[in-house]
């Protein structure tokens, strides 16, 4: 386990102060709802998934159109090669050729 155990303080904490920014609701009226979810879990290990990755797919085509190269987008955006098929399954844009060509 990479991080350490948090302590009932520490993981209390965590989860008032997620029900005051993400509900926007006191100290006062969250502590009611943080004393439930200690007791529901209390004694366990429960695994809560990380949230999915949002990829900037709109900057990372455009990047890819102006003719950056895959290796610098990879790195600029900070995905793997196997990431950047999964965005683009029917292929990875294209330089997009001047307009004026014909």
């Amino acid at each position: 386990m990479s991080r350490a155990r948090q302590t009932d303080e520490q993981l209390r904490a965590r989860i008032l102060d997620a029900f005051q920014r993400d509900i926007g609701i006191s100290a006062g009226m969250a502590q009611p709802f943080v004393d439930s979810v200690m007791r529901c879990f209390a004694g366990e290990q429960p695994y809560f998934p990380a949230l999915p990755r949002q990829y900037p797919v709109m900057h990372i085509k455009a990047a890819l159109e102006r003719g950056t190269p895959v290796k610098r987008v990879l790195s600029e955006f900070e995905v793997s090669r196997t990431t950047l098929h999964k965005l683009f399954p029917g292929g990875l844009p294209k330089l997009e050729q001047a307009a004026n060509d014909d």
